[in-house]
């Protein structure tokens, strides 16, 4: 099943990312089916490879899952892809008239069995250097994913994604955010420690970051929803904004961050997966124009490309299939097993929409 797949993207033009969602026993098992596609890829694929990111998430609706990201190019467009590797790890460039993105993933600890503060540390090192090597610095992330094995187990008085966003303050503090903080995504995964993937863009494209009035900015939080029961330190907020609008001259795209069923900055405390699930579809469709009945509707309103949704039960993605197939009739969706940031929220969502 898995090289079928991955024998489909070889088919496939312009391939920059490959991302595997499969379930691991442990870790041991993580190492060994990332190395598997790692030199399947080498071997198939030639130069610039795809980067390839395993993240152990069980898939809910079908054995094994793989995204396919690819570069879509224009006749009138020269573009070029470079394939880098450096002692950080491997990364595209892509370069057209006027512009550059970088594409890195994969990037985490050499031990998977660290704290999650010095996996965070190697991880966000690593990103770190990738950037300087091109003269870009974090300000230049628009989207980042961030996947964090026990995500929300408490260790040392600090839930673990808080100290993944207390490392990832700390480096984030040395750039300046003229178009806001990246479009990101933080989720639990069954193993595979610390993992991010992001894309940096510089050039000829205009970069808006997109907020969302239902909602209290991530990177704004109060310390009443930081979870943390430590003194010697002060709790960093989440810093992501809600959404990345990226416009040139040939397309207009939105990047969804990881959405839930929070409105201001608290949870819908009602453990009800449905109404979960239309909470945050309805925070998705407002933050990009989409939701019935809204005034003043934008000239141009988003169309959901493709959404990922992260259940925290196993047994939910029948329901929640069966009401996103009614209400999301046209849209690709990859459902995964996940741990949420919060112990309350049963559903996060991301995507894709273009105007």
């Amino acid at each position: 099943m898995a090289e079928e797949l991955l024998e489909s993207a070889v088919r496939r033009d312009n391939v920059i990312r490959l991302i595997f969602f499969t379930l691991c026993s442990d870790n041991q098992e993580y190492r060994l089916q990332r190395n598997f596609l790692e030199q399947w890829v080498d071997k198939h694929f030639i130069a610039p490879r795809p980067l390839v990111s395993l993240v152990a998430q069980k898939p809910l609706a079908g054995e094994l899952v793989l995204e396919v990201h690819s570069l879509e190019k224009t006749a009138d467009e020269a573009v070029v892809i470079e394939e880098q590797e450096t002692a950080w790890g491997r990364y595209l460039r892509i370069k057209a008239a006027g512009y550059l993105e970088i594409v890195a993933g994969g990037l985490c600890a050499d031990e998977l069995d660290l704290p999650i503060c010095e996996q965070s540390e190697q991880a966000f090192c690593k990103a770190e250097e990738i950037l300087k090597e091109e003269e870009m610095n974090f300000g230049d992330i628009v989207r980042q994913w961030n996947y964090l094995e026990r995500i929300t187990d408490m260790i040392h008085g600090n839930q673990c994604y808080q100290d993944f966003n207390d490392v990832r303050s700390r480096y984030y503090a040395s750039s300046e955010w003229l178009y806001g903080y990246p479009a990101a995504t933080g989720i639990g995964t069954q193993y595979g420690g610390v993992q991010i993937d992001f894309n940096a863009v510089k050039g000829n494209i205009d970069i808006v970051p997109l907020d969302n009035d239902w909602q209290r900015a991530a990177h704004d939080y109060s310390d009443n929803v930081l979870i943390s029961h430590r003194t010697d330190s002060e709790k960093e907020t989440p810093k992501f904004e809600r959404g990345k609008l990226l416009t040139d001259q040939s397309l207009e795209m939105i990047y969804i961050s990881g959405t839930a069923a929070i409105r201001g900055e608290e949870s819908i405390m009602d453990r009800n997966v449905l109404l979960q699930t239309e909470i945050t579809l309805e925070n998705i469709q407002h933050l990009i124009g989409l939701e019935e009945g809204k005034k003043n509707l934008p000239k141009h309103s988003g169309k959901l490309e493709l959404l990922r949704v992260y259940l925290k039960n196993e047994t939910d993605v029948h329901v929640v299939k069966k009401d996103l197939d009614k209400l999301c009739p046209d849209v690709p969706i990859a459902y995964l097993y996940a741990d949420v940031c919060r112990e309350e929220l049963l559903v996060e969502i991301e995507g894709i929409a273009y105007l």
